[in-house]
């Protein structure tokens, strides 16, 4: 058996489709048929039958996850001791957060770090799924909240203040709750910034619901309605505060454990630090 293909049987397993496997990889879809093809044939088993679509995991096939699991732990174990050795202020990292900060935030300071570390090539991925540290997904995490489990070195970062805005140069005087509102969508109703506006603007008329930050910040921009956003966000595109501000959500940065002396890591959450104490008064008020 190639042991190389138990990481194609593990992604289909998560994904559930071909395709979903095959961008998880980054291969084709033909390449993870042909070799979870190849897989069941060294085995001798039926790994996975399909069902609405998707593809379920046979009864032959649970302990083969169990293997593979283990086997993916212990490599990633092994990678992460090694690379947590690395001295040298060079090579790729992987950091990852929500796209309201990579893209409303980072993305526009990032030269800093370039310039300042021309050898490290910095991946950043805007991605709300919450990659994975201990399969090595992503070497840091940026998360607007604190994790509740996980075997992590976490580090708060700032508070985040929200505060309700309106377009640019609005002079509109109705009250708040009388106004139109930009919305978060329902799927979203857990979050702290979407139960505030439950609590406290609860029948307000909602004329448009957003699945991200940026979509709320560039409506209330065009001047589809008003909304309530963090204050880093909408005093960076100059939109009018409505209300005082308020912290309400945190920034937390993420590492595993193995990776934290890792002079690279090191490097870019000791920028970042820097960075974030510079724009304090972004985050807290406008």
């Amino acid at each position: 058996m190639n042991w190389n293909d138990l990481k194609y049987f593990l992604a289909l397993y998560r994904e559930g489709s071909l395709n979903g496997a095959a961008a998880k990889l980054k291969v084709n879809s033909t390449t993870v048929a042909r070799r979870i093809q190849q897989l069941e044939l060294d085995l001798g088993c039926r790994l996975f039958h399909r069902q609405n679509g998707r593809y379920i995991l046979s009864d032959d096939s649970t302990e083969v996850l169990q293997v593979a699991t283990e086997l993916e732990r212990q490599f990633s174990m092994l990678d992460q001791r090694l690379g947590g050795r690395d001295q040298a202020l060079s090579g790729s990292l992987r950091v990852t957060s929500v796209s309201t900060f990579i893209n409303g935030y980072l993305l526009s300071r990032i030269g800093g770090f370039q310039r300042r570390y021309p050898n490290i090539q910095l991946e950043l991925i805007a991605d709300a799924s919450q990659l994975s540290l201990t399969r090595r997904e992503a070497d840091i995490a940026i998360r607007m909240g604190r994790p509740e489990s996980g075997n992590l070195v976490i580090s708060k970062l700032i508070d985040i203040a929200y505060a309700v805005y309106d377009k640019p140069g609005a002079g509109d005087d109705r009250p708040l709750k009388d106004r139109q509102w930009v919305c978060l969508d329902e799927q979203y109703a857990d979050l702290a910034e979407a139960r505030w506006v439950a609590k406290h603007f609860k029948n307000v008329s909602t004329v448009l619901r957003t699945n991200i930050g940026l979509g709320s910040v560039e409506a209330v921009r065009q001047g589809v309605g008003i909304a309530y956003l963090p204050c880093f966000l909408a005093n960076s595109y100059g939109l009018t505060q409505l209300s005082q501000p308020q912290a309400l959500r945190e920034l937390w940065l993420l590492q595993h454990p193995q990776l934290t002396q890792m002079a690279r890591s090191r490097a870019f959450i000791e920028w970042l630090g820097s960075q974030l104490a510079a724009d304090r008064e972004l985050f807290a008020a406008g």
